[in-house]
């Protein structure tokens, strides 16, 4: 799914390539357009650090340079 439009922020949602219109998405519009359910946690994934989870609520930054990236992992399960 690549957009031609280049002004839109690219992120992937569990290595699967989304559009954003905006520079900043929320929370709730980020399990929205990956289709994330309630019970899942998302994070946002940051080179060199550990991952952060996107509580509900907050906002990300996506004008950063690069593709912002997130994983999903089910409330209560561990990473393997």
């Amino acid at each position: 799914m690549h957009n031609e439009n280049a002004k839109n922020p690219e992120l992937f949602v569990d290595n699967e390539p989304y559009q954003w219109p905006e520079g900043i998405i929320t929370e709730a519009q980020l399990r929205q357009l990956a289709s994330v359910p309630a019970g899942v946690s998302i994070f946002q994934k940051v080179p060199g650090r550990p991952d952060r989870e996107v509580l509900p609520g907050t906002t990300v930054d996506l004008s950063r340079p690069g593709p912002e990236r997130f994983s999903t992992q089910a409330v209560g399960s561990q990473a393997g």
